[in-house]
């Protein structure tokens, strides 16, 4: 009887159900499906950014980051698989590189192709959600979402922080934010344009901004964008897309 009345008790006072997806969750995979959904799960995508060729082969959780250089004396092509190996080769052979230097470039590599999977990332098995408090930016509402990172499977960079700023009738990503502590640390926020569907996905280029501080609070930032007090550094813009 005791066990009859524990469960009346947990429904009457709301508990959800522990397979409930939560308001974070919901949002996020809102926003995947308007960004193409299913189909970044398995595909093969090309695109030009500065001056290297980026390629994306994906296959459900498992990946390979290519990028070849297209300015240079001696060409070379670098490799990342979802395993953490890294390779560099120059006319096809194999450079032999230090571990240092191999965390460097791998780091280079992830970061571009990063950005341009998101929000389909953001169900990484490592990725904490949580839903905060709606902002308005610019006179527009959006939902907040924080993004953090367990330790065990969130890479070296698991202690950044981000924010998601999402349309809640398109599910657009307008802006985003983040902290990071390598290389010195600091504080992006970052200003989507030129959003257009290529194909079965969506993308987008960004205006990347910083403020006069090393780090400042995410939360704090639409406000700072608004009165003009954050500084552009530079923009985010990919061309030539191709998706196989």
């Amino acid at each position: 009887m005791k066990k009859l009345v524990f469960c009346v008790v947990l429904l009457l006072t709301g508990c959800a159900p522990s397979h409930e997806k939560s308001s974070a969750q919901k949002i996020v995979d809102a926003s995947i499906e308007a960004y193409g959904g299913m189909f970044w799960e398995d595909l093969h995508l090309e695109f030009k950014f500065r001056k290297h060729n980026y390629h994306l082969y994906r296959k459900q959780n498992q990946f390979r980051y290519v990028r070849k250089a297209l300015d240079s004396a001696a060409p070379y092509i670098d490799s990342l698989w979802s395993d953490g190996r890294f390779t560099r080769h120059q006319n096809q052979v194999l450079v032999q590189l230090s571990d240092s230097l191999k965390k460097v470039y791998s780091a280079s590599v992830n970061s571009v192709l990063y950005f341009v999977q998101i929000p389909h990332i953001l169900n990484d098995a490592a990725v904490i959600k949580t839903q905060l408090p709606d902002q308005s930016i610019n006179g527009k509402t959006y939902h907040s979402i924080k993004i953090t990172f367990q330790k065990e499977g969130g890479g070296e960079d698991f202690q950044d922080e981000f924010r998601y700023w999402i349309d809640p009738k398109t599910y657009f990503i307008d802006y985003m934010a983040y902290n990071y502590l390598t290389d010195g640390g600091g504080t992006r926020f970052r200003v989507a344009y030129n959003q257009r569907t290529i194909g079965t996905i969506r993308v987008q280029d960004y205006r990347n901004l910083k403020s006069n501080a090393t780090f400042t609070p995410l939360d704090s930032l639409p406000k700072l964008f608004e009165s003009g007090k954050l500084q552009q550094l530079s923009v985010i813009e990919n061309t030539h897309w191709e998706i196989y």
